[in-house]
């Protein structure tokens, strides 16, 4: 399969055993774990998780967590009436306290992670985004507490792409 790397659109091609490495590495396998599983050399396993963290396909990422922290965590839903998506989007981006935005299709148009420390910072990120043109609604929820998902859960659901 290939697979076009979204930083310089190089496409990358691979094969089952890349799903199952990616598979695997979701699993937190190291690759020593990884060669004695799918009893492929450790040097092949070394070469292939390199080029697969390089493609930026699997990410390693370290989240403070907030609730810990005492700080609030939440999500802006962000309705346009016309203009450019992208524009808008990066623009939320830069903005103090966003942690991610992504743009969606069916509901709203940017969905945006953000923290906050008190309602008074909350409504002047909120009102930050209002006066941009073309902000049409913006609604907001915070998030009390996260339900973890089991890796285990995220690579039967990654499975089927290399069975």
């Amino acid at each position: 399969m290939q697979i076009a790397n979204g930083i310089n659109n190089v496409k990358l091609k691979f094969d089952k055993v890349d799903f199952k490495i990616i598979t695997l590495l979701v699993l937190d396998y190291d690759n020593k774990k990884i060669s004695s599983t799918l009893k492929i050399p450790l040097s092949t396993i070394q070469r292939r998780t390199r080029i697969i963290l390089l493609s930026k396909i699997v990410t390693q990422e370290y989240i403070p967590n907030f609730k810990i922290l005492g700080i609030k965590k939440g999500m802006l839903h962000i309705y346009l009436r016309d203009g450019s998506l992208k524009q808008t989007a990066e623009t939320i981006s830069k903005l103090d306290g966003i942690l991610s935005v992504s743009i969606h299709v069916g509901n709203s148009d940017i969905v945006a992670e953000f923290v906050y420390d008190n309602s008074e910072c909350l409504v002047d990120i909120i009102s930050e985004i209002k006066h941009m043109q073309d902000i049409e609604k913006i609604l907001w929820s915070e998030e009390i507490y996260k339900i973890p998902v089991s890796k285990e859960n995220i690579s039967k659901s990654f499975k089927k792409y290399w069975t």
